[in-house]
């Protein structure tokens, strides 16, 4: 039996991949996608190929695609491919964006096809590659991970992360198996080319066995991380939610942990938006020193085209290009219940009077307003009256330091072309008195997970 056939069961039977699970493998055409597809073959699981269209390299692309349908037809596999476009900037690099766009299109040819497990070629070579270049970056546990050999219980699995690069061209060349080479792997102006052409062949040379020993490091790594992980249990879960186009943190249960363990959350979180790999301890300390500043409206620049920002006791984590603004808001307060606007992260609803000084987060009416009550969207013209002085309400929220994300969501209440309450932030004086028997309450709402 091959060695490649005789470890890619071994890991299978590891992962509990039964021998009639429907598995799809990502083929790029390169070799070692080619060799992995062959071996599985070879080994008589069930496989599917699939195939993504960066919308990158022309008429390289283009020849990739073509080569991959047409080995796929001959060896009688399923195919699909999607195309997508890597070149519309969004706020990541190129790479990042590559990689997103690319784990999406696999993943929904996963499901369209009812696959059990998709498959990737990443092997030992990768791995040692992975870990040396983040060491040098500057890492913690998480990071010297590297490329893990499952994610999400097995969704994704990397089956040749024991077998080196050699081996699988050998495979290849014994079977007289051709594949596609991608002209800017030989380019060692890139630091991960370089140091596969150069570094890692010089240490295997002074260090025979380095690559393996890198590889070993990972995985003993990885278990330490995850007794790391299985420490922070359900809290990881309750220090994020999703919501405009990125993750809404909670600073104050954030503050709450440990040292190592806020870090190492933090690490996780920014994995969940692809950060993980271009992250080094270096950003996740900066990041730990930007949730101790409790400062609103403060951004932070982050790898990838991300950034971190602060909305009083919240922090956003998503691209550069910011949370998504709510839609435009101009709606009739009822007499009666409560209006929401979860886009806002606002309720508002009526109750009876209580405290004699209502804070801002309170507008105190009579038991039947005469005037009908306004809430919308913030304007650049408005302006509010406020001791006595008119003056730009861009004004009062400047004073108060409420970011651009936290202003976009705001909700002003007006009455007769008058603002009289935006929540949280200014109330009119006219309605502080005892004007009657009820409140108007505007209540956080949590962000959609």
């Amino acid at each position: 039996m091959d060695p490649i056939h005789r470890e890619l069961a071994r890991f299978l039977r590891a992962h509990g991949v039964r021998r009639d699970a429907r598995v799809l493998v990502a083929v790029s055409g390169g070799a070692d996608s080619v060799a992995l597809l062959h071996a599985l073959l070879g080994i008589g699981q069930r496989v599917a190929a699939a195939h993504v269209h960066h919308g990158l390299r022309g008429r390289e692309a283009d020849a990739d695609l073509a080569f991959v349908a047409e080995l796929s037809r001959s060896l009688g596999v399923p195919f699909a491919f999607e195309r997508v476009d890597a070149s519309a900037r969004d706020g990541r690099s190129p790479e990042a964006r590559a990689r997103s766009l690319r784990y999406e299109a696999l993943e929904r040819i996963r499901v369209a096809g009812h696959h059990a497990h998709l498959t990737t070629a990443h092997h030992l070579d990768d791995q040692a590659e992975t870990v040396l270049l983040r060491a040098v970056r500057g890492t913690g546990i998480g990071g010297l991970a590297a490329i893990r050999p499952s994610l999400d219980g097995g969704r994704v699995l990397r089956p040749l992360l024991a077998t080196r690069r050699a081996e699988l061209r050998r495979y290849l060349a014994e079977r007289g198996l051709s594949f596609r080479e991608d002209a800017t792997n030989g380019d060692p102006a890139t630091p991960r080319n370089r140091l596969r052409l150069e570094i890692l062949p010089a240490l295997d040379s002074m260090h025979p066995g380095a690559s393996e020993r890198l590889a070993s490091l990972a995985e003993l790594a990885a278990e330490q991380d995850a007794a790391l992980i299985g420490a922070l249990g359900e809290r990881l879960e309750q220090l994020s939610s999703r919501g405009d186009g990125g993750l809404w943190l909670d600073a104050a249960k954030l503050a709450a942990l440990e040292v190592g363990q806020r870090r190492r959350a933090l690490h996780a979180l920014a994995a969940r938006e692809g950060l993980d790999a271009a992250l080094s301890r270096a950003h996740v300390e900066r990041i730990d020193a930007f949730v101790a500043r409790g400062e609103t409206g403060r951004e932070l620049s982050l790898p990838c085209g991300f950034k971190l920002l602060r909305d009083r006791q919240r922090l956003w984590l998503g691209p550069s290009i910011g949370p998504s603004p709510p839609a435009p808001l101009r709606v009739e307060v009822p007499l009666e219940g409560s209006l929401e606007f979860p886009d806002r992260g606002l309720r508002l609803s009526w109750h009876p009077c209580t405290a004699p000084d209502p804070p801002r987060r309170l507008l105190r009416l009579p038991a039947r307003p005469q005037l009908a009550l306004i809430a919308r969207s913030p304007s650049a013209d408005d302006r509010i009256l406020s001791r006595g002085r008119e003056r730009p309400l861009k004004e009062a929220f400047a004073s108060a330091r409420w970011s651009r994300q936290a202003r976009a969501r705001a909700v002003v209440v007006e009455r007769d072309g008058e603002i009289v309450w935006v929540p949280g932030l200014f109330r009119s004086e006219a309605t502080r008195d005892g004007e009657g028997g009820r409140e108007l309450r505007a209540v956080c709402l949590p962000s959609p997970r």
